[in-house]
């Protein structure tokens, strides 16, 4: 039986393949004792972020398999864009140099956030939490191909992700992954149970999909 796979969460639960989140919030960040995790700071944290904050991603820990979550968030109370994008590039750089995907926040900041990736096509990024339309999958495809997407719970109550879920499993299912973000009351087989009934698949299916597409993403930690 292959193993549920929670590919972006604030919350691991014993017994299941999950990526938890690191937060970089000061030089000595609280690492998991085992198993592969991701590490960023987000773009809440840039206002008050300093250089040496990065230094992990020097001599990186070997549990860290992705860099992130970084990226945009232009809602009133954050940081500029320009002080959110220089520390968005600078992890961008750092996944560059380490060979390390890229886990993504996104909000109110998609065409900002796709320019600055223009210049970064060779990374395999990771939109987390996507509550995106077909259409905005579809231009995301376009102007990012290396991109993937990933349904946290808002799915289970949004039309337009739904549709979006669908599309993905129909047209390019190899970018589809599945994530409980920060929802300690989501066990990630809910949302296989979830997004299984919504495309049309038998749960085993999308299993298989979403293991392959973590062993292709991760190739270094295939179980």
């Amino acid at each position: 039986m292959l193993p549920t796979i929670d590919i972006h969460t604030h919350h691991p639960r014993p017994g299941q393949l999950s990526l938890p989140n690191v937060r970089i919030q000061d030089e000595h960040p609280c690492l998991p004792a085992s198993g592969p995790y991701s590490a960023g700071i987000h773009p809440w944290d840039t206002a008050e972020a300093r250089e040496v904050w990065l230094d992990m991603f020097v001599s990186p820990p070997a549990g860290l398999a992705a860099i992130g979550e970084t990226g945009l968030d232009l809602r009133p109370p954050y940081p500029p864009l320009e002080v959110q994008r220089s520390w968005l590039e600078a992890q961008l750089q750092a996944a560059r140099r380490l060979d390390l995907p890229v886990i993504l926040h996104n909000v109110r900041a998609t065409a900002p956030l796709q320019a600055t990736l223009s210049r970064y096509t060779d990374l395999p990024v990771l939109l987390h939490g996507f509550t995106g339309s077909p259409e905005l999958v579809r231009q995301w495809i376009r102007q990012v191909p290396a991109v993937r997407f990933s349904f946290g719970p808002t799915l289970m109550r949004s039309p337009k992700s739904q549709d979006g879920l669908r599309w993905i499993a129909t047209q390019c299912p190899e970018r589809l992954f599945l994530e409980t973000d920060d929802a300690p009351q989501i066990d990630i087989r809910e949302m296989y149970i979830f997004a299984s009934a919504s495309i049309g698949w038998e749960t085993d299916r999308l299993s298989e999909y979403l293991y392959h597409n973590f062993n292709t993403l991760f190739p270094r930690l295939c179980p």
